[in-house]
């Protein structure tokens, strides 16, 4: 309402192109507020999921230490470091534990079970399988190597992009190839890691979370649809 100069009140409101004036204000500020809520909310959430993945190393980590405390370190030579899978393969011996008393304490551990368990959590090793070692070339493996997570894969959800654990550091990219093909993995088939930190141990994998449907870790499929992801 505007007050005239005889001192009458005028109700006719505000005029179209004052209106007009307040829309269009109120679009430059949402044009220019809004990308950086979304980004704030994108942001806040790529840390919280990076988080989770953090928790789930460190869950997996502990329960490892744990396991070496209460066992000497010593595992019998071919056995699993974790118990829960099949046994030693001809190559290694890469294991299903999902399900197992030490994956759920993991992902107890991690706060990431029910709902929130991932779709898909992968971690490697030293490993303690040792056949065939003239195949798989020169390596090197201590005890506590046994013990150690080296490498690890986790995606949250079906739609989450994957992450990599490997060797201390966090990456977007997986580490275990640097092409499209077999030659160029820098993995051998027996898991010798053949150039990078890493280079001379032999990793065997337990796989912890798999909602994926991909099939199991002992799986050809299962390999084939990680190896997709570069």
């Amino acid at each position: 309402m505007r007050e005239r100069r005889s001192g009458k009140v005028d109700n006719r409101g505000f005029t179209l192109v004052e209106l007009i004036v307040v829309l269009v204000i109120l679009a430059i500020l949402a044009a220019i507020l809004v990308p950086a809520l979304l980004g704030y909310i994108d942001s806040a959430r790529d840390k919280q999921y990076m988080l989770n993945a953090r928790n789930c190393i460190t869950a997996a980590q502990a329960q490892l230490i744990e396991l070496y405390g209460t066992s000497g370190g010593t595992v019998a030579e071919g056995e699993y470091v974790i118990a829960g899978g099949r046994k030693t393969s001809a190559k290694n011996g890469d294991s299903d534990i999902t399900n197992t008393a030490f994956a759920q304490k993991v992902l107890e551990t991690a706060d990431m079970v029910g709902d929130k368990q991932p779709y898909c959590f992968m971690i490697a090793v030293g490993s303690n399988c040792s056949n065939n070692k003239s195949a798989a070339g020169t390596y090197t493996v201590t005890e506590h190597d046994k013990y150690t997570v080296f490498y690890a894969f986790y995606m949250e959800t079906e739609s989450s992009p994957p992450l990599y654990y490997y060797n201390g550091e966090w990456t977007k990219k997986n580490p275990r190839a640097t092409g499209t093909t077999t030659a160029t993995e820098i993995f051998s088939e027996y898991n010798v890691v053949k150039s990078g930190p890493l280079k001379g141990k032999r990793l065997q994998y337990y796989l912890i979370s798999n909602k994926t449907g991909k099939g199991t870790i002992t799986d050809g499929k299962f390999w084939d649809w990680l190896k997709s992801m570069k």
